[in-house]
């Protein structure tokens, strides 16, 4: 039997996609999950009875994680479309499961370390036998609002490293918001085009195009949500389209496509850390055979060092910096005196000494700063600051 090999510069037909959906309360997701063809929606966050009308698939209520565990293929049979609603419900699920066995409970109730890593396994081998089925698969999850300085940045409401693991491997991923038009009316969008404000893909090239002030088209990755009373198959004309486009691609194209996706989002990620425990969870999910991985990494380490993180080689875990106590106005009033008396310019001796003022001085290097700037005027000195 001779091998089906499919030549690097031509197109690989794929049959299914990956859809990675988050939006705001009440907009909607679940709703639009019905829309995909022949869909089944696994409904970990009981909210399916709220669409009404607009049901239009099967639903699988799920009430503990017992009810879904063993799920089989014969059991997805009928459909072609699965709908996990949401991905975020869908792993408490699974931890509230192990909390059964007390021997994976803390004092406090909480889940042991171990027992939290093998409730992220569960849910990567579920999200796997999801993909595996040959079927679409749609991940939704709620919006959760972050504060990265002055900006707000929406991303999908889960933990760090399942939520990255579903970055990689999703084709397309959009947030659903509300905008008001020009006349004035909300309207609901899904956006597939990363910015700095929230993560997105799109592999599957969806969205409007304008033509720019230069006069060149460009992607916007911007779709309008239509009344999906009268647009039921609204999904999976969507998926539809992006997997027309897909099927354009060589695999060499759609690689390099998913790899620069890869980076972008990673970068993204890097930049609105702002815990060491983050940083940990961000650094699991480094894939080493990325072609991009050394920069990945590059960015890790330079984000890490701007927030002055270690990295703990026994625990493999980043470590917060240790909290700075600096000396009191007390204390740099009497050193700005002893500077005075030693003709020594206050902002030149911070210079001097790498730091950007006085108060800068951490509380138990007092004492030698104050015997060092004695002791500069006896020609004695030695950098301690």
């Amino acid at each position: 039997m001779s091998l089906n090999i499919i030549p690097a510069d031509q197109a690989l037909l794929v049959k299914a996609i990956i859809v990675y959906l988050y939006a705001d309360p009440g907009l909607g997701k679940t709703s639009i999950g019905f829309t995909g063809d022949k869909a089944i929606s696994f409904d970990f966050d009981k909210g399916s009875h709220r669409t009404g009308e607009l049901r239009r698939g099967a639903v699988v209520q799920v009430n503990q994680w017992a009810d879904v565990a063993n799920l089989t293929a014969s059991d997805l049979e009928p459909y072609n479309t699965i709908v996990i609603d949401t991905v975020g419900a869908m792993l408490e699920s699974i931890k509230t499961h192990l909390m059964l066995n007390n021997t994976n409970k803390q004092k406090d109730g909480s889940l042991k370390l171990k027992a939290q890593g093998l409730a992220n396994n569960i849910f990567k081998q579920y999200v796997n036998s999801f993909i595996a089925s040959g079927k679409d698969v749609v991940f939704i999850a709620h919006a959760s609002e972050d504060q990265s300085g002055d900006q707000v940045i929406y991303r999908p409401d889960l933990g760090g490293k399942n939520r990255n693991e579903l970055y990689r491997i999703a084709d397309i991923m959009g947030y659903l918001t509300t905008v008001t038009t020009g006349e004035g009316k909300n309207a609901r969008v899904i956006s597939f085009s990363p910015c700095p404000t929230h993560h997105a893909k799109n592999a599957g090239d969806l969205g409007l195009k304008i033509i720019n002030d230069k006069g060149v088209e460009v992607q916007t990755g911007e779709v309008w949500v239509p009344d999906l009373k009268t647009n039921p198959s609204f999904l999976a004309d969507l998926i539809k389209q992006a997997k027309d486009h897909i099927n354009t691609l060589t695999p060499d194209q759609l690689a390099t496509m998913k790899a620069q996706e890869d980076l972008e989002n990673w970068e993204q990620s890097c930049s609105e850390i702002q815990h060491a425990g983050d940083l940990t969870q961000l650094t699991e999910s480094l894939d080493k055979s990325h072609i991009y991985y050394q920069s990945m990494r590059q960015i890790m380490l330079k984000k890490a060092k701007e927030l002055g993180f270690t990295f703990d080689i026994n625990s493999s875990r980043w470590i917060n910096p240790a909290e700075f106590f600096g000396i009191t106005n007390v204390q740099r009033n009497e050193l700005q005196e002893l500077l005075t008396q030693a003709n020594l310019d206050v902002m030149s001796f911070c210079e001097n000494q790498g730091i950007d003022s006085l108060m800068a001085i951490e509380a138990a290097k007092f004492n030698d700063v104050k015997a060092y700037i004695i002791n500069t005027t006896q020609g004695q000195g030695e950098i301690i600051a």
